[in-house]
């Protein structure tokens, strides 16, 4: 580090020495230790030192050159990076935020001299005629003859735009009207007016994506105001017209609709006949903007081929609103314009465009993700298609107006360093890879051309130096500097930037992830894009001659992530996620490290081999998955007491998927807004499959883990806690069986034994799962129309309050759904416990399914817990204290856990089990897992941990099968022997 900053101060300054601080701060004690013996001293006041160090300029375009440093031996330059070090910790007036001079740019040449450093190495092959102009003191010839450079140069590899496509970019971004997310997506301008009018839009890209409402918003800012019609209207209603895949017709009016009106913030229009569309004035909105919504149930409507939307509504004269696609409920009854977070704003007609600010009212992500320049990617590549150079002058104009105002928004960087590090990052990598495209235009002219060079420069020089806690922040600013690094040889610091880049990001592996493989920040979609960033620039790095040296932790990662992954593919969408599709992310990485099971995983099972394990468990991120296999159709559910960024207040809350569908969700995140109902999605316990105590949230970051994961080839057992609730501790076990069906058992454990708590099981569905609660059983099923379903079953139906309560769901960013979920409550004091069976189905759920609860004789259940399933057709015992000979229902059992019905038995930690007094498992010592399941054929499986082959009645496990033929021992065909009604076979 100490040679790092060396490096900087001897070259000529090509940064700011406050944006040195960020470095300083991660230095170690182990620089001072080694500086030369007896120098530290020299730190104690000698005057002449301290003079020299704040005699040093402030402003990075008058910085000079320092060649006494640059003289001095290794040990003392250390000693004075040291003393600037000392300087640093003295609190100082801050830089008021200024654009770069020419001259900090180009440097200044006087007398022979550099008096103030170049920060282009004039010493590259083409620049020699910058440098001539420079010295010249003819900075406007200098410009010229840098565009001339760049416009010439050959091409070099510029990295990616992060988006191709942007809805509405191409139309209506030279307007300075901008969209946050894709919640609202651009569909088409509509003309109405003069007087009324009828207009049809086809709008089936937008039904058939999931956004069933729409979004009315004036094109420019004038006087005239559109009264559109509502569905309050007698005649010319809104219309929705769908064109099945049948060829049948369905039409739908909406089902809300209204309008929000900044002056009147507080009040609600869902009963007017007409919606008002309007705006005018500068700046994002005035109090004359007006916007209105729509939206429609399409439950049950399915096989759109075609969608047509027809709205009616009268003007003064002609005026054009603009339509939007919409993915977001709301009630027509409440919503106003304080309660809307507003994704979709416009700045058309200001003469001053964007100002690149947060619009009161919008989502907190429009100051971050406007600066990004996301809509850069679709200006520039149309630009490069068509040649048409009104997509270029756009887009240059944009660049140029963002720096015009950011570099008096930051004092850091500027426009460079605005508004953050990830955001920099983001906007660097576009524009770097515009640049490519624009530097032939011959709409850049080369005093924008430079403007955009000094950005870029700044903006690299701040990602440098930023430091982050957050591991996909610090891994992108580092991606976006080595790619600068590669781009721009012509910068004096690019060696530096590509080093520490490099550096960088083979170490940041280890600080991202724990010691077990796992991600730091509890969000799969966060993942999915930290590993598909890595792929990138992975071979990015391979391509232009630069080691990468963490491809072990990189292939940890990449496992923990196919772990995650939903059997289909798609994520469970934990944490502040969404459900995205992780197998080209996952093929690509398998590819890259040929890997063949992240390549099996992520091209589902059609290259490379399926993965030897199924089930997995990461003690130190404190998730474990159980998994009946690789295919679409098998199950899987995951449990969590992770913590980090971008984490929920979900401890032990579970995601379950079977036959093909998530049939427990996580419910989303919507946005990063405080709406309503983002708070509820990101912010309560109560959006989770997890109990919440005393109304209250958890607190992720509190103690807890999962304390075991039992794997057999039939199930598996996890055990997890938390004391993440102030009121209880909280235990969870989930027994898993690969078959078919899912038992959790929850114990509370409360602080004091008198005081009443509150404890809210909730199971949460998508928003077309139809859930409803059986009456008696208490017994929730859901009833899609098509597919999976699932039965939920508690074992003590009139001790819990069972509700259907309605809450949210998420499937995507900036999308939000009504949806409903189950409830069951209990009030009560003491220790006590929630035992439910969860039952997926491959249709309908089934609806027949009971639990009973079992006594053990005199122990509570929070001691041991039994229950009988289908009036008796199969039992399950959990002990949560320590193991003891008990009694339950007609069986008797001296282990940890057992599960049995006519088909199979599964044990954990026993030795014997028995029947109406018959044994059906005898074991001489307790067997780790046992399960043994029974064919009709005759065929009796046997699996479990360490066990082989044995028929030895003294050292095997007998098993009550009168009717065994064949039995096969962890897959394989083995003797057995018969004794009575027992088989020997396995020890």
């Amino acid at each position: 580090m100490i040679a790092e900053l060396e490096a900087q101060l001897i070259e000529p300054a090509e940064r700011p020495f406050r944006a040195l601080k960020h470095q300083i701060q991660k230095m170690t004690d182990s620089a001072a230790a080694r500086v030369p013996s007896g120098a530290i001293a020299a730190l104690n006041p000698p005057v002449p030192m301290m003079v020299w160090v704040t005699a040093l300029p402030r402003h990075t375009a008058d910085i000079p050159r320092t060649p006494t440093l640059a003289r001095m031996s290794p040990s003392w330059r250390r000693l004075a990076v040291l003393v600037l070090v000392a300087a640093f910790l003295v609190p100082a007036p801050p830089a008021a935020a200024a654009a770069l001079s020419d001259a900090g740019f180009f440097g200044r040449w006087s007398a022979g001299a550099w008096k103030v450093g170049p920060r282009l190495n004039y010493a590259h092959a083409g620049l020699k005629p910058v440098e001539s102009a420079v010295k010249a003191g003819d900075y406007a010839l200098a410009k010229q003859r840098l565009l001339e450079y760049y416009r010439a140069r050959p091409a070099i590899e510029a990295g990616g735009l992060s988006h191709t496509t942007w809805p509405g970019a191409l139309e209506l971004t030279s307007s300075h009207i901008w969209t946050l997310g894709s919640g609202e997506v651009y569909i088409k301008t509509l003309a109405f007016g003069p007087g009324e009018k009828t207009v049809t839009a086809d709008v089936t890209s937008s039904i058939t994506s999931g956004k069933p409402g729409f979004f009315l918003m004036s094109r420019y800012k004038d006087a005239v105001i559109a009264l559109v019609n509502s569905r309050s209207k007698g005649s010319g209603k809104p219309t929705l017209r769908l064109t099945l895949a049948d060829g049948s017709v369905k039409t739908r009016h909406p089902t809300h609709d209204t309008y929000i009106w900044a002056a009147h913030p507080g009040n609600v229009y869902g009963t007017k006949y007409y919606m008002q569309v309007s705006d005018q004035g500068t700046g994002p909105f005035t109090g004359e903007t007006r916007k209105a919504y729509l939206r429609f149930d399409l439950g049950g409507v399915t096989g759109v081929k075609k969608a047509e939307l027809t709205l009616t509504g009268t003007a003064d004269t002609a005026k054009d609103i603009m339509l939007y696609g919409n993915a977001e409920t709301f009630d027509e009854a409440t919503r106003t314009w304080s309660n809307t977070v507003q994704n979709t704003f416009s700045w058309e007609g200001d003469p001053g465009g964007f100002d690149w600010k947060l619009p009161g009212g919008a989502d907190k992500e429009y100051l971050y993700q406007l600066p990004r320049f996301y809509f850069a990617g679709p200006l520039a590549l149309e630009y490069q298609k068509t040649g048409n150079e009104q997509h270029a002058r756009t887009l240059i104009n944009l660049m140029t107006d963002f720096i015009k105002d950011a570099d008096a928004y930051d004092a850091d960087q500027g426009a460079g360093s605005y508004p953050g590090n990830l955001h920099a990052a983001r906007r660097l990598h576009n524009w770097i890879a515009a640049y490519e495209i624009l530097r032939k235009s011959p709409s850049l002219t080369p005093e924008a051309n430079t403007a955009i060079l000094k950005t870029m420069n700044r903006a690299g020089l701040h990602l440098q130096v930023n430091v982050n806690g957050t591991p996909n922040k610090m891994q992108s600013q580092k991606i976006t500097l080595l790619h600068a690094s590669v781009y721009f040889p012509e910068f004096r610091v690019a060696p530096a930037w590509r080093t520490n880049a490099a550096d960088f990001l083979s170490a940041q592996l280890n600080d991202s992830t724990y010691a077990d493989g796992g991600y730091k920040e509890s969000t799969d979609a966060y993942l999915r894009g930290y590993l598909r960033q890595y792929v990138d620039v992975v071979a990015f790095m391979q391509r232009n001659g630069i080691t990468f040296t963490a491809t072990a932790k990189l292939r940890q990662l990449g496992r923990f992530l196919m772990d995650q992954s939903y059997p289909s593919g798609y994520g469970p969408a934990y944490g502040d996620s969404d459900s995205l599709d992780l197998r080209s992310t996952l093929a690509k990485l398998g590819e890259l490290l040929n890997d063949p099971e992240l390549l099996y995983v992520g091209t589902s099972g059609k290259s490379g081999e399926k993965p030897a394990h199924t089930s997995a468990l990461y003690p130190d991120t404190r998730v474990a998955v159980s998994r009946s296999g690789w295919t679409a159709d098998d199950s899987h559910l995951r449990i969590n007491a992770d913590r980090g960024n971008h984490s929920h207040p979900d401890e032990l809350a579970i995601t379950a998927y079977a036959y093909g569908r998530p049939l427990l969700p996580d419910m989303g995140t919507f946005t990063y807004s405080t709406d309503a109902r983002a708070e509820w999605l990101r912010r309560t316990t109560e959006a989770h499959n997890t109990i919440e105590i005393d109304d209250q949230p958890q607190t992720s970051t509190a103690a807890g883990g999962i304390s075991h994961l039992i794997t057999n080839s039939a199930f598996d057992l996890i055990g997890a806690n938390t004391e993440s609730s102030a009121g209880a501790h909280h235990e969870r076990s989930v027994l898993s069986l690969h078959s078919g069906l899912w038992v959790v058992s929850d114990r509370l454990k409360p602080v004091g034994t008198v005081k009443q708590h509150r404890y809210e099981q909730n199971w949460h569905f998508a928003a077309d799962a139809n859930p409803s609660i059986r009456s008696g059983t208490e017994a929730t099923t859901t009833a899609f129309a098509t597919g999976a379903n699932l039965t939920i079953v508690p074992a003590d139906p009139a001790e819990v309050a069972s509700t259907l309560r309605d809450g949210y769901y998420a499937p995507r960013f900036y999308s939000v759904e009504n949806a409903k979920y189950a409830s069951y409550v209990k009030t009560t004091t003491g220790q006590t416990t929630f035992d439910t069976v969860l039952l997926p189905s491959k249709g309908a759920a089934d609806t027949s399914v009971t639990v009973e609860r079992l006594p053990v004789g005199t122990i509570p259940s929070h001691e041991a817990t039994a229950l009988s399933l289908n009036g008796g057709a199969g039992v399950y015992y959990k002990s949560w204290t320590t193991k003891a000979p008990r009694a339950f229902g007609s069986y008797a059992f001296d282990g940890k856990l057992l599960y049995a019905d006519a088909g199979s038995i599964v044990m954990v930690d026993g030795s014997s089990v028995e029947r109406a007094g018959a044994p059906l498992v005898k074991a001489p010592a307790a067997v780790k897992d046992l399960a043994v399941t029974f064919g009709g054929d005759g065929t009796v499986r046997i699996d479990g941990s360490g066990l082989t082959a044995s028929t030895d009645s003294a050292k095997a496990i007998g098993i009550a099968a009168p009717n065994a033929a064949k039995v096969i021992l962890n897959g394989k065909v083995v003797p057995f022997e018969r004794a009575g009604a027992l088989i020997y076979a396995a020890a």
